[in-house]
Protein backbone atom coordinates (compact mmCIF):
# COMPACT_ATOMS: atom_id res chain seq x y z
CA UNK A 1 0.00 0.00 0.00
CA UNK A 2 2.99 2.26 0.86
CA UNK A 3 4.42 1.88 -2.66
CA UNK A 4 1.19 2.56 -4.56
CA UNK A 5 0.90 5.55 -2.32
CA UNK A 6 3.82 7.12 -3.32
CA UNK A 7 3.54 5.99 -7.19
CA UNK A 8 0.11 7.73 -6.80
CA UNK A 9 2.16 11.09 -5.40
CA UNK A 10 4.49 10.74 -8.07
CA UNK A 11 2.09 10.87 -11.04
CA UNK A 12 -0.15 13.88 -9.00
CA UNK A 13 3.19 15.70 -9.45
CA UNK A 14 4.47 14.30 -12.69
CA UNK A 15 0.19 15.47 -13.95
CA UNK A 16 1.24 19.25 -11.85
CA UNK A 17 4.27 19.82 -13.38
CA UNK A 18 3.20 19.13 -16.59
CA UNK A 19 0.45 21.73 -16.37
CA UNK A 20 2.86 24.07 -14.82
CA UNK A 21 5.57 24.13 -17.49
CA UNK A 22 2.09 24.22 -20.36
CA UNK A 23 0.20 26.76 -19.39
CA UNK A 24 2.76 29.52 -19.35
CA UNK A 25 3.32 28.40 -23.03
CA UNK A 26 0.06 28.41 -24.26
CA UNK A 27 -0.21 31.49 -22.75
CA UNK A 28 2.67 32.77 -24.48
CA UNK A 29 1.64 31.56 -27.87
CA UNK A 30 -1.71 32.67 -27.48
CA UNK A 31 -0.96 36.06 -25.99
CA UNK A 32 1.83 36.54 -29.24
CA UNK A 33 -1.03 35.10 -31.90
CA UNK A 34 -3.31 37.85 -30.81
CA UNK A 35 -0.43 39.99 -31.02
CA UNK A 36 0.10 39.00 -34.57
CA UNK A 37 -3.31 39.43 -35.58
CA UNK A 38 -4.08 42.71 -33.79
CA UNK A 39 -0.61 44.06 -35.96
CA UNK A 40 -2.14 42.66 -39.50
CA UNK A 41 -5.06 44.68 -38.27
CA UNK A 42 -3.53 47.74 -37.70
CA UNK A 43 -1.30 47.71 -41.02
CA UNK A 44 -3.93 46.92 -42.79
CA UNK A 45 -5.74 50.02 -41.10
CA UNK A 46 -2.96 52.34 -42.48
CA UNK A 47 -2.64 50.89 -45.53
CA UNK A 48 -6.63 51.97 -45.78
CA UNK A 49 -5.98 55.47 -44.23
CA UNK A 50 -2.77 56.24 -46.72
CA UNK A 51 -5.03 54.88 -49.63
CA UNK A 52 -7.64 56.99 -48.93
CA UNK A 53 -5.90 60.18 -49.06
CA UNK A 54 -4.06 59.31 -52.30
CA UNK A 55 -6.60 58.41 -53.91
CA UNK A 56 -8.57 61.63 -52.98
CA UNK A 57 -6.07 63.86 -53.91
CA UNK A 58 -7.87 63.58 -57.72
CA UNK A 59 -11.00 64.90 -58.57
CA UNK A 60 -10.82 68.57 -57.07
CA UNK A 61 -12.49 70.78 -59.61
CA UNK A 62 -12.33 73.75 -58.02
CA UNK A 63 -10.54 75.36 -55.27
CA UNK A 64 -11.12 77.76 -52.41
CA UNK A 65 -9.98 81.48 -51.92
CA UNK A 66 -7.27 80.33 -49.30
CA UNK A 67 -5.87 77.53 -51.56
CA UNK A 68 -5.10 80.33 -54.10
CA UNK A 69 -3.70 82.85 -51.43
CA UNK A 70 -1.12 80.15 -50.01
CA UNK A 71 -0.27 78.68 -53.41
CA UNK A 72 0.82 82.15 -54.84
CA UNK A 73 2.70 83.72 -51.40
CA UNK A 74 4.92 80.15 -51.92
CA UNK A 75 5.03 80.62 -55.83
CA UNK A 76 6.56 83.62 -55.00
CA UNK A 77 8.89 83.17 -52.33
CA UNK A 78 9.97 79.74 -54.16
CA UNK A 79 11.18 82.12 -57.29
CA UNK A 80 12.51 85.13 -55.26
CA UNK A 81 13.51 83.51 -52.02
CA UNK A 82 13.62 86.02 -49.30
CA UNK A 83 13.31 89.77 -51.62
CA UNK A 84 9.76 87.66 -52.58
CA UNK A 85 8.77 87.34 -48.53
CA UNK A 86 9.30 90.86 -48.28
CA UNK A 87 7.57 91.96 -51.34
CA UNK A 88 4.20 89.90 -50.27
CA UNK A 89 4.39 91.62 -46.78
CA UNK A 90 4.34 95.37 -48.47
CA UNK A 91 1.74 94.42 -50.87
CA UNK A 92 -0.53 92.92 -47.99
CA UNK A 93 -0.04 95.88 -45.87
CA UNK A 94 -0.99 98.75 -48.77
CA UNK A 95 -3.45 96.34 -50.48
CA UNK A 96 -6.80 96.24 -48.24
CA UNK A 97 -8.82 93.84 -49.92
CA UNK A 98 -6.09 90.96 -49.13
CA UNK A 99 -6.19 91.96 -45.13
CA UNK A 100 -9.21 89.38 -44.92
CA UNK A 101 -7.18 86.03 -46.55
CA UNK A 102 -4.27 84.65 -44.84
CA UNK A 103 -1.47 87.10 -44.10
CA UNK A 104 2.12 86.20 -45.77
CA UNK A 105 3.66 85.54 -42.13
CA UNK A 106 2.76 81.94 -42.06
CA UNK A 107 6.44 81.02 -42.91
CA UNK A 108 6.56 78.09 -40.85
CA UNK A 109 4.11 76.39 -43.69
CA UNK A 110 5.01 78.66 -46.75
CA UNK A 111 8.76 78.19 -46.39
CA UNK A 112 8.32 74.19 -46.79
CA UNK A 113 6.17 74.79 -49.39
CA UNK A 114 8.31 76.42 -51.36
CA UNK A 115 10.89 74.11 -51.09
CA UNK A 116 8.26 71.34 -52.54
CA UNK A 117 7.16 73.25 -55.23
CA UNK A 118 10.95 73.99 -56.21
CA UNK A 119 12.11 70.54 -56.26
CA UNK A 120 8.99 68.93 -57.74
CA UNK A 121 8.55 72.18 -60.61
CA UNK A 122 4.85 72.24 -59.24
CA UNK A 123 4.09 75.64 -58.62
CA UNK A 124 -0.01 74.62 -58.36
CA UNK A 125 -2.21 73.98 -55.65
CA UNK A 126 -1.83 70.51 -56.27
CA UNK A 127 1.96 71.08 -54.96
CA UNK A 128 -0.05 72.00 -51.13
CA UNK A 129 -2.23 69.18 -51.34
CA UNK A 130 0.64 66.52 -51.39
CA UNK A 131 2.11 68.00 -48.48
CA UNK A 132 -1.27 68.33 -46.59
CA UNK A 133 -1.32 64.88 -47.56
CA UNK A 134 2.32 64.17 -46.05
CA UNK A 135 1.42 65.30 -43.02
CA UNK A 136 -2.02 63.60 -42.73
CA UNK A 137 -0.41 60.43 -42.81
CA UNK A 138 2.15 61.42 -40.25
CA UNK A 139 -0.87 62.24 -37.60
CA UNK A 140 -1.80 58.26 -38.85
CA UNK A 141 1.43 57.62 -37.49
CA UNK A 142 1.29 59.55 -34.29
CA UNK A 143 -1.80 58.33 -33.10
CA UNK A 144 -0.71 54.66 -33.11
CA UNK A 145 2.11 55.68 -31.60
CA UNK A 146 -0.11 57.68 -29.07
CA UNK A 147 -3.09 54.55 -28.53
CA UNK A 148 -0.08 52.18 -28.26
CA UNK A 149 1.84 53.97 -25.13
CA UNK A 150 -1.04 55.18 -23.33
CA UNK A 151 -3.89 53.58 -24.40
CA UNK A 152 -5.41 50.08 -24.68
CA UNK A 153 -5.13 48.43 -28.41
CA UNK A 154 -8.63 47.80 -28.64
CA UNK A 155 -9.03 51.69 -28.37
CA UNK A 156 -6.28 52.42 -30.55
CA UNK A 157 -8.09 50.24 -33.64
CA UNK A 158 -10.85 52.28 -33.02
CA UNK A 159 -9.58 55.46 -33.26
CA UNK A 160 -7.33 54.31 -35.96
CA UNK A 161 -10.21 53.28 -38.12
CA UNK A 162 -12.12 56.49 -38.07
CA UNK A 163 -9.32 58.79 -38.01
CA UNK A 164 -8.53 56.75 -41.38
CA UNK A 165 -12.25 57.64 -42.74
CA UNK A 166 -12.69 60.63 -41.22
CA UNK A 167 -14.33 63.15 -43.42
CA UNK A 168 -12.65 66.21 -41.71
CA UNK A 169 -9.47 64.56 -41.20
CA UNK A 170 -10.03 63.36 -45.60
CA UNK A 171 -11.07 67.07 -46.03
CA UNK A 172 -8.22 68.83 -45.04
CA UNK A 173 -5.70 65.95 -47.00
CA UNK A 174 -6.52 66.72 -50.07
CA UNK A 175 -6.43 70.85 -50.01
CA UNK A 176 -3.99 73.18 -50.03
CA UNK A 177 -3.99 74.68 -46.75
CA UNK A 178 -1.96 74.54 -43.43
CA UNK A 179 -4.59 72.75 -41.21
CA UNK A 180 -3.20 69.48 -41.88
CA UNK A 181 0.54 70.65 -40.92
CA UNK A 182 -0.50 72.70 -37.86
CA UNK A 183 -2.42 69.58 -37.11
CA UNK A 184 0.38 67.13 -37.03
CA UNK A 185 2.54 69.33 -35.44
CA UNK A 186 -0.17 70.18 -32.62
CA UNK A 187 -0.94 66.54 -32.43
CA UNK A 188 3.44 65.47 -31.29
CA UNK A 189 3.18 68.25 -29.01
CA UNK A 190 0.59 66.54 -27.43
CA UNK A 191 2.09 63.53 -28.02
CA UNK A 192 5.15 64.77 -26.31
CA UNK A 193 3.10 66.07 -23.02
CA UNK A 194 1.50 62.37 -22.64
CA UNK A 195 5.45 61.09 -22.75
CA UNK A 196 6.90 63.82 -20.36
CA UNK A 197 3.73 63.68 -17.83
CA UNK A 198 4.87 60.01 -17.85
CA UNK A 199 8.46 60.18 -16.77
CA UNK A 200 8.90 64.05 -16.17
CA UNK A 201 12.92 63.60 -15.65
CA UNK A 202 13.71 63.02 -19.42
CA UNK A 203 15.50 66.27 -20.31
CA UNK A 204 15.63 65.67 -24.13
CA UNK A 205 11.54 65.21 -24.43
CA UNK A 206 12.01 69.18 -23.06
CA UNK A 207 14.24 70.56 -25.55
CA UNK A 208 11.91 68.59 -28.39
CA UNK A 209 9.27 69.93 -27.04
CA UNK A 210 9.65 73.58 -26.95
CA UNK A 211 11.46 73.41 -30.56
CA UNK A 212 8.50 71.52 -31.83
CA UNK A 213 6.06 74.34 -30.09
CA UNK A 214 8.30 77.31 -31.05
CA UNK A 215 8.09 75.97 -34.48
CA UNK A 216 4.28 75.89 -34.29
CA UNK A 217 3.47 79.74 -33.70
CA UNK A 218 4.96 80.15 -37.15
CA UNK A 219 2.76 78.00 -39.09
CA UNK A 220 -0.08 79.74 -38.35
CA UNK A 221 -1.16 82.34 -35.57
CA UNK A 222 -2.99 79.68 -33.81
CA UNK A 223 -0.11 77.53 -33.10
CA UNK A 224 0.18 80.21 -30.00
CA UNK A 225 -2.67 78.78 -28.33
CA UNK A 226 -1.88 74.82 -28.65
CA UNK A 227 1.59 75.63 -27.56
CA UNK A 228 0.28 77.74 -25.08
CA UNK A 229 -2.15 75.12 -23.52
CA UNK A 230 0.74 72.21 -23.77
CA UNK A 231 2.77 74.18 -21.67
CA UNK A 232 -0.03 74.52 -19.16
CA UNK A 233 -0.42 71.15 -19.32
CA UNK A 234 3.12 70.70 -18.23
CA UNK A 235 3.41 73.02 -15.56
CA UNK A 236 0.56 71.50 -14.18
CA UNK A 237 2.69 67.90 -13.75
CA UNK A 238 5.50 69.55 -13.07
CA UNK A 239 4.58 72.11 -10.24
CA UNK A 240 1.80 70.12 -8.74
CA UNK A 241 2.53 66.57 -9.53
CA UNK A 242 6.10 66.39 -9.33
CA UNK A 243 6.60 69.33 -6.41
CA UNK A 244 8.58 70.60 -8.57
CA UNK A 245 8.83 74.93 -8.90
CA UNK A 246 12.07 75.00 -10.13
CA UNK A 247 11.65 72.75 -13.18
CA UNK A 248 8.43 74.64 -13.99
CA UNK A 249 9.92 77.95 -14.03
CA UNK A 250 12.35 76.72 -16.37
CA UNK A 251 10.38 75.43 -18.86
CA UNK A 252 8.31 78.52 -18.36
CA UNK A 253 11.62 80.34 -19.16
CA UNK A 254 12.60 78.43 -22.19
CA UNK A 255 9.26 78.38 -23.97
CA UNK A 256 8.81 82.41 -23.29
CA UNK A 257 12.63 82.18 -25.00
CA UNK A 258 11.28 79.85 -28.03
CA UNK A 259 8.68 81.90 -28.69
CA UNK A 260 10.61 85.39 -28.54
CA UNK A 261 12.69 83.56 -30.95
CA UNK A 262 10.29 82.71 -33.26
CA UNK A 263 9.01 86.21 -33.30
CA UNK A 264 12.30 87.50 -33.81
CA UNK A 265 13.06 85.61 -36.64
CA UNK A 266 9.92 86.14 -38.23
CA UNK A 267 10.31 89.80 -37.84
CA UNK A 268 13.39 89.67 -39.38
CA UNK A 269 12.29 87.34 -42.38
CA UNK A 270 9.55 89.92 -43.78
CA UNK A 271 11.34 93.41 -43.11
CA UNK A 272 11.22 94.22 -39.67
CA UNK A 273 9.07 93.62 -35.95
CA UNK A 274 6.89 97.66 -37.57
CA UNK A 275 5.86 95.11 -40.38
CA UNK A 276 4.95 92.23 -38.58
CA UNK A 277 2.87 94.68 -36.14
CA UNK A 278 1.02 96.26 -39.25
CA UNK A 279 0.06 92.76 -40.71
CA UNK A 280 -1.39 91.56 -37.35
CA UNK A 281 -3.48 94.69 -36.93
CA UNK A 282 -4.87 94.52 -40.34
CA UNK A 283 -5.67 91.00 -39.77
CA UNK A 284 -7.79 92.47 -36.98
CA UNK A 285 -8.94 95.37 -38.30
CA UNK A 286 -10.40 93.36 -41.25
CA UNK A 287 -12.21 90.49 -39.52
CA UNK A 288 -15.64 92.57 -38.60
CA UNK A 289 -15.82 93.35 -42.43
CA UNK A 290 -15.36 89.50 -43.68
CA UNK A 291 -18.43 88.79 -45.25
CA UNK A 292 -17.88 84.87 -45.76
CA UNK A 293 -16.30 84.35 -41.83
CA UNK A 294 -19.64 86.46 -40.72
CA UNK A 295 -21.98 84.60 -42.63
CA UNK A 296 -20.46 80.62 -42.22
CA UNK A 297 -18.19 80.89 -38.87
CA UNK A 298 -20.25 82.88 -36.53
CA UNK A 299 -22.75 81.44 -34.71
CA UNK A 300 -23.84 80.76 -30.93
CA UNK A 301 -20.85 79.09 -28.48
CA UNK A 302 -22.38 75.90 -29.41
CA UNK A 303 -21.91 76.02 -33.01
CA UNK A 304 -18.53 74.08 -32.70
CA UNK A 305 -19.80 71.20 -31.44
CA UNK A 306 -22.67 70.87 -33.91
CA UNK A 307 -19.69 70.74 -36.42
CA UNK A 308 -18.76 67.37 -34.82
CA UNK A 309 -22.55 66.08 -34.77
CA UNK A 310 -22.47 66.71 -38.22
CA UNK A 311 -19.63 64.87 -39.35
CA UNK A 312 -19.53 61.79 -36.76
CA UNK A 313 -22.75 62.11 -34.20
CA UNK A 314 -21.50 58.70 -32.84
CA UNK A 315 -18.18 59.17 -31.83
CA UNK A 316 -19.44 62.72 -30.23
CA UNK A 317 -21.54 60.59 -28.18
CA UNK A 318 -18.99 58.60 -27.08
CA UNK A 319 -16.54 61.31 -27.02
CA UNK A 320 -18.44 62.69 -24.33
CA UNK A 321 -19.06 59.87 -22.46
CA UNK A 322 -15.55 58.96 -22.80
CA UNK A 323 -15.12 62.47 -20.86
CA UNK A 324 -17.73 62.17 -18.14
CA UNK A 325 -16.45 58.42 -17.48
CA UNK A 326 -12.92 60.19 -16.41
CA UNK A 327 -14.56 62.45 -14.17
CA UNK A 328 -16.07 59.56 -12.57
CA UNK A 329 -12.82 57.62 -12.70
CA UNK A 330 -11.88 55.48 -9.24
CA UNK A 331 -9.59 52.67 -8.21
CA UNK A 332 -12.01 50.11 -9.72
CA UNK A 333 -11.11 51.18 -13.01
CA UNK A 334 -7.76 49.57 -12.84
CA UNK A 335 -8.33 46.87 -16.08
CA UNK A 336 -10.12 49.86 -18.15
CA UNK A 337 -6.68 51.17 -19.63
CA UNK A 338 -3.28 50.05 -19.20
CA UNK A 339 -0.80 51.41 -16.41
CA UNK A 340 -3.35 53.28 -15.07
CA UNK A 341 -1.61 55.10 -12.32
CA UNK A 342 0.08 57.21 -15.61
CA UNK A 343 -2.76 56.96 -17.79
CA UNK A 344 -5.08 58.67 -15.74
CA UNK A 345 -2.78 61.61 -15.83
CA UNK A 346 -2.35 61.10 -19.58
CA UNK A 347 -5.93 61.36 -20.07
CA UNK A 348 -6.70 64.09 -17.67
CA UNK A 349 -4.08 66.08 -19.93
CA UNK A 350 -5.34 64.66 -23.12
CA UNK A 351 -9.15 66.00 -22.16
CA UNK A 352 -7.66 69.19 -20.19
CA UNK A 353 -6.48 70.54 -23.29
CA UNK A 354 -9.47 69.26 -25.89
CA UNK A 355 -11.72 71.63 -23.29
CA UNK A 356 -9.62 74.70 -23.45
CA UNK A 357 -8.95 74.95 -26.85
CA UNK A 358 -12.47 74.03 -27.68
CA UNK A 359 -14.10 76.32 -25.22
CA UNK A 360 -11.78 79.42 -26.56
CA UNK A 361 -12.17 78.55 -30.13
CA UNK A 362 -16.10 78.71 -29.24
CA UNK A 363 -16.10 81.73 -27.65
CA UNK A 364 -13.46 83.53 -29.97
CA UNK A 365 -15.69 85.26 -33.25
CA UNK A 366 -15.21 84.44 -36.85
CA UNK A 367 -13.50 81.09 -36.06
CA UNK A 368 -16.40 78.43 -36.21
CA UNK A 369 -14.74 76.15 -38.56
CA UNK A 370 -13.92 72.45 -37.80
CA UNK A 371 -10.17 73.10 -39.96
CA UNK A 372 -9.41 75.55 -37.72
CA UNK A 373 -9.17 72.50 -34.69
CA UNK A 374 -7.69 70.15 -37.13
CA UNK A 375 -5.56 69.42 -33.69
CA UNK A 376 -8.26 67.71 -31.86
CA UNK A 377 -9.34 65.32 -34.89
CA UNK A 378 -6.77 62.18 -33.54
CA UNK A 379 -7.63 63.49 -29.65
CA UNK A 380 -11.50 63.28 -30.30
CA UNK A 381 -11.38 59.81 -31.83
CA UNK A 382 -9.19 58.03 -29.06
CA UNK A 383 -11.41 59.71 -26.36
CA UNK A 384 -14.44 58.76 -28.23
CA UNK A 385 -13.00 55.14 -28.27
CA UNK A 386 -12.53 55.32 -24.54
CA UNK A 387 -15.83 56.29 -23.99
CA UNK A 388 -16.58 53.15 -26.08
CA UNK A 389 -14.38 51.09 -24.11
CA UNK A 390 -15.86 52.25 -20.79
CA UNK A 391 -19.34 51.33 -21.86
CA UNK A 392 -18.00 47.79 -22.91
CA UNK A 393 -16.42 47.51 -19.44
CA UNK A 394 -19.64 48.77 -17.53
CA UNK A 395 -21.28 45.76 -19.46
CA UNK A 396 -19.29 43.32 -18.88
CA UNK A 397 -19.69 43.26 -15.34
CA UNK A 398 -23.73 42.85 -16.04
CA UNK A 399 -23.79 39.72 -18.26
CA UNK A 400 -21.55 36.61 -18.51
CA UNK A 401 -18.81 35.52 -21.11
CA UNK A 402 -20.67 34.31 -23.71
CA UNK A 403 -23.23 36.85 -23.59
CA UNK A 404 -20.57 39.63 -23.53
CA UNK A 405 -19.34 37.70 -26.77
CA UNK A 406 -22.18 38.55 -28.50
CA UNK A 407 -22.29 42.30 -27.46
CA UNK A 408 -18.62 42.17 -28.82
CA UNK A 409 -19.43 41.11 -32.29
CA UNK A 410 -22.25 43.07 -32.30
CA UNK A 411 -20.15 46.23 -31.12
CA UNK A 412 -17.45 45.67 -33.69
CA UNK A 413 -19.92 45.35 -36.73
CA UNK A 414 -22.18 48.49 -35.44
CA UNK A 415 -18.50 50.50 -35.55
CA UNK A 416 -18.03 49.25 -39.11
CA UNK A 417 -21.52 49.94 -40.25
CA UNK A 418 -20.65 53.66 -38.93
CA UNK A 419 -17.03 54.16 -40.16
CA UNK A 420 -18.72 53.31 -43.52
CA UNK A 421 -21.38 56.35 -42.74
CA UNK A 422 -18.74 58.38 -42.02
CA UNK A 423 -16.82 57.80 -44.98
CA UNK A 424 -20.11 58.17 -47.23
CA UNK A 425 -20.48 61.40 -45.45
CA UNK A 426 -17.40 62.75 -46.50
CA UNK A 427 -17.59 61.87 -50.41
CA UNK A 428 -21.20 63.21 -50.33
CA UNK A 429 -20.31 66.30 -48.75
CA UNK A 430 -16.85 66.88 -49.90
CA UNK A 431 -16.62 65.39 -53.09
CA UNK A 432 -20.32 64.65 -54.82
CA UNK A 433 -21.15 68.42 -53.58
CA UNK A 434 -17.27 69.74 -53.61
CA UNK A 435 -17.91 71.69 -50.57
CA UNK A 436 -14.82 74.16 -50.49
CA UNK A 437 -14.57 74.92 -46.69
CA UNK A 438 -15.22 72.90 -43.44
CA UNK A 439 -16.94 75.72 -41.70
CA UNK A 440 -19.84 75.48 -39.68
CA UNK A 441 -22.62 77.15 -41.77
CA UNK A 442 -21.01 75.56 -44.93
CA UNK A 443 -21.76 72.37 -43.14
CA UNK A 444 -24.98 73.00 -41.97
CA UNK A 445 -25.73 74.38 -45.39
CA UNK A 446 -24.71 70.87 -46.97
CA UNK A 447 -27.25 69.04 -44.41
CA UNK A 448 -30.16 70.38 -45.69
Amino acid sequence: MGRKSRLKKEKEHAIRQNTEYSSPSDTRTESFMSKKIFFIILILLFSLGVTLRINNQAGISMRSPDEGIYTNQAKTIAQHGSDGMKYLIRTYNANKELWIYPPPTRIGYLLPLAILMRVSNDMTEEAGSHLACLFSIISLLLLIVLGFRFFNRWITLYALTFMCISPMALAISRRSWQDAMLGCFGLFLIYLCCEITRAPRKLFLYIIFIIIGSYSILIKESGLLIYGLCTIWLLWTLVFKEKSLLKGSLLASFSIIGLFMSVAYLAYSIGGMRMLLEVWGHVKEAMPTNAYAIQYQTGPWYYLLQGFWIISPVNAILCLVGTVRLCLFNKQDRENVLAFSKNKDVLSGIIFFMLAFTTITMVMPYVQNLRYVSVLFAPFYLVSGFGLWSIAACIKTKVNKFSFSIVTVIVIIVSIAVAMNDYRSFKKIFVKRGLLDLSIGLLKESTQ
